[in-house]
């Protein structure tokens, strides 16, 4: 139960407000109110949706989730996602997704799998512990009003009554079918992914969990694709293609599913826990802005679940959008910030989007010889064996918006270790500090002057400078923007010399803004930046 209702006599103005109360609008609520900005969040239903919907997301996602304090409240409801085989029409394995190899990169498991109105529960209740967000369930959203300086958005309530609420900015995490996006009248781009899939979720019997496959399979059969993913405990999903013949009236009745599940399970062995029918899309919005308003979520872009970065995709857009918001409203950068929201998600999410795509159609071949085809092709690019692909590694970098594009690094997601402080062991390094920007350097690549030099710099902009000491003699530091920390395993090091850097400034978001290749660029670049926050 939320400890917090909306009550519009609090703040005259909200600094944002949010339609949509799913797992994004959720999470972007909590980031805000972290940020102490007002934040007010109507959501049509009164209840968390109990049934399974997505059911992964990565270490990029579990990383925010660390950011709002989460990230232990989650753990009973989720599993390390188990890797992925694709099996062609012989039986033969054609592609195996693992995982990165360890020291992991981000510290947390690459991947991971979830029970998502668990977690959307967690959410909500972490914020209501947050005073300046405000929620108001069952509350419909009927329309907006813009003006030069704010909006006012015209809602029903729970009690069917008309109210308005004034915010300075509207973000749209409304779902698919998005009142907001309809009202400004943003197009969907389509590319040319439309299918009908059914999806049904078990809870299987324990005592029968073994006689299934222990790894995620994604069976690229011409005759009925489908897929079988391991989720946390006895939850398990199959996704199955709907082929000509199907009833589409009666695909999802109990004798159907079980009929579709009989090379697998029978009906003693398990419980059909939720069974729908879905149309898979490839789908982003052809615009992401309209002045105040922003779209996140599924009302910006639709993805085929093959690379299970559905709910991922919008928590990088919460991400993103958060500490922009932040940074224009209390007045450290200028709204022109806000437009590289758009510039840097919607060309990240357009090639996760085709590359989920291209993934779905190698699963989905109908045609008995093409498939046959494929199967070739696809082994023949790795000699007759298994390909191997590291599914982390599929995720391209931002290669637009508020990143120093000449750097090394720029727009490449920055690795979070554990590090050591002269006082406390054993921390993750996004912990050391509040979101903001920072700099981060190896000790033996930069002089004490030179640190003292870009000090009062990086005071004036709000970075924080965290040096990277070889050993365990800590200089006592008197400036409060500088922290010094030993990274054990190296992982940050290594990945700094790979790309010739010393450094890098990063963002409050944790991408890269720019690799440092010599101390004497940090000035300079520090310098760029505050002329693109504050043009």
């Amino acid at each position: 139960m939320l400890k917090h209702n909306l009550d519009m006599e609090q703040y005259l103005t909200y600094d944002v407000a949010i339609v949509g109360y799913g797992p994004v609008g959720a999470s972007l609520a909590g980031l805000l109110g972290k940020l102490d900005l007002s934040v007010a969040v109507f959501e049509k239903t009164k209840e968390i949706y109990p049934k399974p919907r997505a059911v992964g997301f990565d270490h990029d996602a579990m990383r925010l989730f660390q950011r709002l304090g989460v990230s232990e409240s989650i753990q009973p409801y989720i599993e390390p996602f188990r890797e992925e085989i694709y099996v062609g029409v012989d039986d033969r394995v054609l592609q195996h997704f693992k995982h990165m190899e360890k020291p992991y990169p981000l510290t947390w498991n690459p991947h991971f799998t979830c029970n998502q109105p668990s977690i959307e529960k967690v959410l909500r209740d972490a914020n209501a512990n947050l005073p300046n967000i405000h929620v108001a369930l069952g509350a419909e959203f009927i329309r907006f009003e813009q003006s030069l300086d704010h909006l006012k958005l015209h809602i029903k309530d729970s009690n069917n009554q008309s109210t308005m609420c004034t915010a300075k900015y509207l973000i749209a995490c409304d779902g698919a079918s998005s009142p907001i996006r309809r009202q400004v009248g943003f197009e969907m781009e389509n590319f040319d992914y439309d299918e009908h899939w059914i999806v049904v979720d078990m809870k299987v019997k324990k005592e029968f969990l073994n006689q299934l496959p222990n790894v995620n399979v994604q069976y690229c059969k011409p005759q009925r694709p489908s897929t079988m993913i391991c989720c946390p405990g006895n939850h398990r999903r199959w996704e199955f293609m709907t082929v000509p013949g199907d009833n589409l009236d009666d695909i999802v009745s109990e004798n159907r599913i079980w009929d579709l599940l009989k090379p697998w399970i029978k009906p003693s062995q398990a419980e059909i826990w939720r069974a729908a029918a879905y149309r898979f899309h490839a789908l982003v919005a052809k615009e992401w802005q309209d002045e105040r308003v922003f779209l996140a979520g599924d009302s910006a872009h639709q993805t085929p679940p093959f690379l299970g970065q559905g709910m991922c995709q919008g928590l990088r857009d919460a991400g993103n959008l958060a500490w922009k918001l932040k940074h224009v409203i209390s007045n450290q950068a200028d709204e022109s910030l806000l437009e590289t929201y758009t510039q840097e998600r919607r060309p990240n999410v357009l090639a996760t989007t085709k590359l989920a795509k291209e993934c779905g159609l190698i699963i989905s071949e109908r045609d008995p010889q093409k498939a046959k085809e494929r199967d070739e092709k696809i082994l023949s690019e790795n000699n007759g064996d298994t390909k191997f692909i590291p599914r982390q590694e599929l995720i391209p970098p931002l290669d637009s918006g508020l990143i120093d594009l000449s750097s090394p690094l720029a727009g490449s997601v920055f690795p979070q270790p554990i590090v050591n402080l002269f006082n406390k062991p054993n921390i993750l390094m996004d912990d050391l500090t509040e979101p903001c920007f920072r700099l981060v350097v190896s000790e033996e690549k930069i002089s004490e002057y030179e640190i003292l030099q870009i000090n009062q710099q990086a005071i004036h902009l709000k970075i924080k400078i965290i040096i990277l000491k070889l050993n365990g003699s800590f200089t006592t530091q008197t400036e409060s923007s500088t922290i010094e920390v030993i990274e054990t395993l190296g992982i940050i090091r290594k990945w700094l010399n790979k790309a010739g850097c010393i450094g890098a400034i990063v963002r409050p978001d944790h991408y890269v803004y720019s690799g440092i290749v010599s101390s004497s660029k940090i000035a300079d670049c520090m310098s760029v930046l505050s002329s693109q926050l504050r043009p």
